[in-house]
């Protein structure tokens, strides 16, 4: 058997810089040679970051025009932004000129001039959090998948709010000013409107999409907008559910799968709920089931009436 070159060890490489290293072609048909995209094998695992998103779009680069950066849904992915489930694993890539990379397994994005982009570790240019925010209103279910309005609100609320830590909350990836700047830049290209409507409609701080995707829901369901995150002062201190209607006294809190698995976060939220039922508050729990499309008007319902009762 051929030697592998310790360079090529996890390391992706085209058919020819195989050939020129004194690998057969057999050697490259061995099932052990992965494929990660048309014409390029990786032999080895020494060079492997990830097994995932981070590897994807190491291994591309070595077929890529120098320029090139990753976008929408690729550069949200190594921004750690999250996003729909439906969207697909293609890599978004972004060049400047009029000609797109086309390769399968690539979604190609063109512009007309180069623009500055932000590294993030590993060496892999990406465009920035809110230019990739603007193009991820451009995809549509050929090219990706399609990123709704209201997840356009998620994303956006994630950015702009920082994930929060024992510690706080980490400097946001992007704020509301430069969201807008990018917005504006983007023009009128398809999206723009759900840009547009999106806009308005951010928050912060918000900890989870579905927090975005619910009280966006109350509000499309004809109910007032809650207050994100508000202040409420308890007999341990001041605690934060997820949304309230302070004048009401009605907040609600979203309970995702974590909450329902992790038995520490179970006891935490059950001890918030207890505070802030002692402080005088109706609390209204939420699950995924509710914030969905066809649970949406019963929940609607719900809260109105919980909203008439407290008046």
């Amino acid at each position: 058997m051929e030697s592998l070159p310790y360079w090529m060890d996890g390391v992706a490489f085209t058919v020819a810089e195989g050939r020129a290293a004194g690998l057969t072609d057999a050697r490259m048909r061995r099932p052990e040679a992965l494929r990660p995209f048309h014409g390029l094998r990786v032999i080895g695992t020494d060079g492997r970051i990830d097994g995932g998103i981070i590897d994807r779009c190491t291994d591309l680069r070595v077929v890529l025009p120098r320029a090139a950066e990753f976008c929408g849904a690729t550069a949200a992915r190594l921004w750690g932004i999250p996003l729909p489930t439906e969207l697909t694993d293609d890599v978004h890539v972004l060049v400047s000129g009029a000609t797109a990379v086309r390769r399968p397994g690539v979604v190609g994005w063109t512009r007309a001039v180069p623009a500055a982009f932000g590294r993030i570790e590993h060496g892999l240019p990406v465009t920035s959090p809110a230019d990739t925010w603007v193009m991820l209103a451009a995809m549509t279910a050929e090219r990706g998948g399609e990123v709704s309005r209201e997840w356009l609100v998620a994303i956006g609320d994630f950015l702009i709010s920082g994930l929060r830590t024992k510690h706080g909350r980490d400097k946001p990836l992007a704020t509301l000013a430069e969201l807008e700047a990018a917005a504006q830049r983007y023009g009128s290209r398809r999206g723009a409107v759900k840009l547009r409507w999106a806009l308005p409609r951010l928050r912060s701080p918000v900890d989870s999409p579905r927090e975005t995707l619910l009280r966006v829901g109350l509000v499309a369901a004809r109910l007032p907008e809650p207050v994100v995150q508000p202040a409420i002062l308890t007999a341990a201190g001041v605690r934060h559910p997820d949304l309230g209607y302070l004048d009401e006294r009605v907040l609600l809190e979203y309970l995702g799968d974590v909450h329902r698995v992790d038995k520490s976060v179970w006891r935490r939220d059950l001890t918030r709920v207890q505070l802030f039922q002692d402080a005088g508050y109706h609390v209204m729990l939420v699950g995924a089931d509710d914030v969905a499309p066809e649970g949406m008007p019963a929940l609607a319902q719900r809260v109105r009436r919980a909203l008439h009762r407290t008046r």
